[in-house]
C-alpha cells in the first residue's frame, strides 16, 4: 500500500543470503518481509506453514529446471513494544566495540523466525551478449574458471550448458550433495576414486600405481587428468566441505576437474572459497560479481571486477576494475593483462639497463678525469632508445 511507512530496511543484510525489511501499515500492523534462498528461508518458518513449504519447492524446482532465478518470499508480524525493544538492542550492538558483527548478526536471527510463507518468485535472467564467446576464450587461455552463484542447483547447471561450462561430451559430473561432514568427504572420495581408480597417486603431473598418501593441503597441486570433468556442489555440503579436515579433499577434487559450480552458496561462503584456492594454490585469482552479494568475494581475490547493471553499484564500489558487461573480462585479461605483463618485465630489464649505462659509463670516465666529477657525456639519449624501438615494434601488432 502507498500509505504503508517502511520502519527498517536491510537490503544490505546478506550474509545468509537473505533481503528482509519491516513496515508499518494503514491499520498500525507491523510486518517484516523476507526474502531469500529457498534452503535457508524454509528453515525459518513456523511450524503451522505445514505442506506449504514442499509445495512450493517443487515449483521452485519446476522454475529453476526451465533456467530461471529463484527466490522464496515470507512475512512475519511483530508487536510494537517487541520491535521498539528490538530496535533498541540493534542501536546498541551498532554502536557496539566487542563483537559487533557477532552481536548484529544474532538480532537478525531473533527477529528473522517464525516467519510465514507467503510464495516464491522466479524471473528470467538472460545471459549478455558475449558471454559464451569470453568464456569459451578464457578457457583456451587455460584459465579455471569457477562458478559461485546464489542460484538453485538446477538453475546453476542450465547456466552451465548455456556457458558450455557444462557439456553431453563431460567424461562425468560429480554433484556433492552431503548432508553430514562425514557424507561430505566420502562423496569426495569417491570421486576421486572415480577419476584415477584405487591405489593411485601423482607423481610430476603423471599417474602412477602406488600405495595412495594423503597429500597435504598445503603441498596440494594441480594434476594433469586425461578428459573433462566437472564438480558441482550446494551450499549446504560446501559449508561442511570449508571444514579443516575435509577443505584437502575438496580443493583436490576441484583442481583437477575443468569446470567447478558452486551453487546456493552465501556471501560468505564465496569469499571462503577464494581465499581457500588464494591460501594453497599458486595462482592468481580474480573475482567478477554484479551484486552486493559479490562484495566480499570481490575484497577476497586478488583481482577484484565489478559490473555495474540492475544490481547496484555495491559491487563495483568494492572492486579494482569496473565496466558495464562480462565480455569486456577477456579484452581485460587477454589484450591489457598480456600488455601490462609484458611491460613489466620490459621495464624491469629496461631499469637495469639504464642504471648500468648511467654508472658504468661515468666510472670508465672518471679514471681519465681525475674523478673530478666532471659529466663526461649526455647519456639521456641512450635511456630513450630501447623505448622508441619497444613502441616502433609494438605499434606493428594489433590487439589479435
Amino acid at each position: 500500500s502507498r500509505d504503508s511507512q517502511v520502519l527498517m530496511d536491510f537490503t544490505e543484510y546478506n550474509l545468509l543470503s537473505q533481503l528482509f525489511f519491516s513496515v508499518r501499515n494503514p491499520e498500525g500492523q507491523i510486518k517484516l518481509y523476507s526474502k531469500g534462498a529457498d534452503t535457508i528461508l524454509f528453515e525459518r518458518l513456523h511450524p503451522s506453514n505445514e505442506d506449504l513449504p514442499a509445495l512450493t519447492s517443487d515449483h521452485l524446482s519446476e522454475f529453476a529446471g526451465e533456467g530461471l532465478r529463484t527466490l522464496a518470499i515470507a512475512y512475519r508480524d511483530l508487536d510494537d513494544k517487541y520491535f521498539k525493544e528490538w530496535h533498541k538492542m540493534l542501536e546498541d550492538a551498532n554502536a557496539a566495540i566487542d563483537e559487533r558483527d557477532e552481536r548484529i548478526a544474532g538480532l537478525y536471527e531473533e527477529i528473522e523466525r517464525d516467519l510465514m510463507l507467503l510464495g516464491a518468485t522466479a524471473v528470467e535472467d538472460k545471459l549478455q551478449e558475449g558471454v559464451i564467446e569470453t568464456v569459451t576464450s578464457l578457457s583456451l587461455a587455460n584459465i579455471k574458471i569457477w562458478v559461485l552463484t546464489g542460484d538453485k542447483q538446477e538453475t546453476a547447471i542450465n547456466i552451465g550448458y548455456a556457458c558450455n561450462m557444462l557439456t553431453d561430451d563431460m567424461n562425468d559430473v560429480f554433484i556433492i550433495a552431503g548432508n553430514t561432514a562425514v557424507e561430505v568427504r566420502e562423496e569426495l572420495r569417491k570421486a576421486k576414486e572415480n577419476l584415477f581408480g584405487q591405489n593411485r597417486s601423482f607423481s610430476n603431473g603423471h599417474v602412477v600405481f602406488e600405495k595412495k598418501q594423503p597429500l597435504e593441503l598445503d603441498s596440494v597441486v594441480e594434476e594433469t587428468v586425461t578428459g573433462d570433468y566437472a564438480l558441482i556442489i550446494n551450499g549446504h555440503s560446501l559449508a561442511h566441505a570449508l571444514e579443516n579436515d575435509v577443505k584437502n579433499d575438496l580443493l583436490e577434487l576441484a583442481c583437477m576437474c575443468k569446470t567447478v559450480v558452486c551453487c546456493r552458496v552465501t556471501p560468505l561462503q564465496k569469499a571462503q572459497v577464494v581465499e581457500l584456492v588464494k591460501k594453497h594454490r599458486n595462482a592468481v585469482t580474480l573475482a567478477i560479481g554484479d551484486g552486493a552479494n559479490d562484495v566480499s568475494m570481490i575484497k577476497s581475490a586478488h583481482i577484484g571486477v565489478g559490473i555495474s547493471g540492475q544490481e547496484g553499484l555495491q559491487a563495483v564500489l568494492a572492486s579494482d576494475y569496473a565496466f558495464a558487461q562480462f565480455r569486456y573480462l577477456q579484452r581485460l585479461l587477454l589484450v591489457h593483462g598480456r600488455w601490462s605483463y609484458f611491460r613489466m618485465c620490459k621495464f624491469l630489464c629496461y631499469f637495469f639497463y639504464k642504471n648500468f649505462a648511467f654508472t658504468l659509463v661515468h666510472f670508465w670516465f672518471g679514471f681519465f678525469c681525475g674523478f673530478s666529477a666532471q659529466v663526461g657525456k649526455n647519456v639521456s639519449f641512450f635511456y630513450t632508445i630501447p623505448w622508441i624501438v619497444d613502441d616502433c615494434y609494438t605499434w606493428l601488432f594489433t590487439n589479435q
